[in-house]
């Protein structure tokens, strides 16, 4: 018999929010890489080349069963939809790296948990609980302490980041959805096949050479990206969507450290500040789950 608690709330596994870490901390590791070619080269052909190098992986390790998967999958039509999201974020976000650095850029993409909490409450019906409300408030306020805002100027890269942050937060709530009856990996498939797909009809008849440094860095970006990927999904079968959005937020401790690293990007005290909020909000929101979920378990 279910409990009251259980009735209210969907909790989620520490297992879960720790494949969220993993992911989001791989993404800023594939960000990294992505910055460091956008200057040469386009966006769609970067993200051709990472999505190729992401499809021949999912081919060769279902030895192509992904390919019949998806044609059966009843779910054709949201996975198309996501995958289209996740395009048109991604393609808005690296634009913008051209202009910002990349500490801005995730800074500013960091309103994306928010609207995934919000997107949650209102298409999956997920309840929010205090911890999850706080949870995603401090961290939303760490980002906007460590992104000092008064040193923003609006233009077209930061609307074009917060766009960015919107398309992906729908993306979530229809990976959510998806992962509850679709493999893993036909997600990972499906999504980078529509992305080479599109970005080949608009970087094909423009390609432009690539230096071997390059190809080096989209083809690990591929790699990275695709477990990345792999991982955010299998997290999401276990996590619901409004817990999943605020462990985003601690992967931009990462973006200020390979911002030093690689660009010699130095942030201010306030991004200290703001990356102690969001590791305290992160630490919160797990031992409240792990407590609600111990507390279902022991409930007769």
């Amino acid at each position: 018999m279910s409990s009251p608690a259980s009735a209210r709330v969907e909790t989620a596994s520490l297992a879960g929010m720790a494949l969220g870490v993993g992911a989001y901390t791989l993404f800023a590791v594939h960000d990294a890489m992505i910055k460091g070619v956008i200057t040469a080269l386009p966006a769609p052909q970067i993200l051709f080349v990472r999505g190729m190098v992401i499809v021949l992986l999912c081919l060769a390790i279902s030895r192509g069963t992904v390919v019949r998967d998806l044609w059966q999958s009843r779910n054709r039509t949201l996975i198309l939809g996501r995958g289209l999201m996740t395009l048109a974020a991604w393609v808005m976000y690296y634009s913008s790296g051209r202009e910002l650095q990349l500490a801005e850029m995730t800074t500013l993409y960091y309103v994306a948990p928010v609207l995934t909490t919000v997107l949650a409450v209102i298409f999956l019906k997920e309840q929010l609980t205090l911890a999850r409300i706080g949870g995603a408030a401090i961290g939303f306020f760490g980002i906007v302490v460590a992104a000092n805002p008064t040193g923003f100027t609006i233009g077209w890269p930061v609307i074009m980041v917060l766009g960015a942050a919107l398309f992906w937060a729908v993306a979530m709530i229809l990976m959510r959805t998806i992962s509850k009856s679709d493999r893993t990996i036909v997600q990972v498939f499906a999504q980078n096949l529509i992305h080479v797909v599109l970005m080949g009809v608009v970087a094909l008849p423009f390609w432009q050479g690539m230096e071997l440094r390059e190809i080096v860095l989209c083809v690990a970006a591929g790699l990275i990206g695709g477990l990345a990927q792999y991982m955010l999904v299998e997290s999401a079968r276990a996590v619901p969507a409004s817990v999943l959005g605020t462990v985003e937020y601690g992967a931009l401790i990462w973006s200020f450290v390979f911002g030093y690293l690689f660009w010699a990007e130095v942030p201010p005290t306030t991004v200290y500040v703001g990356a102690f909020l969001v590791v305290a909000a992160g630490l919160t929101l797990a031992l409240s789950e792990h407590r609600n979920r111990r507390e279902i378990v022991d409930t007769p």
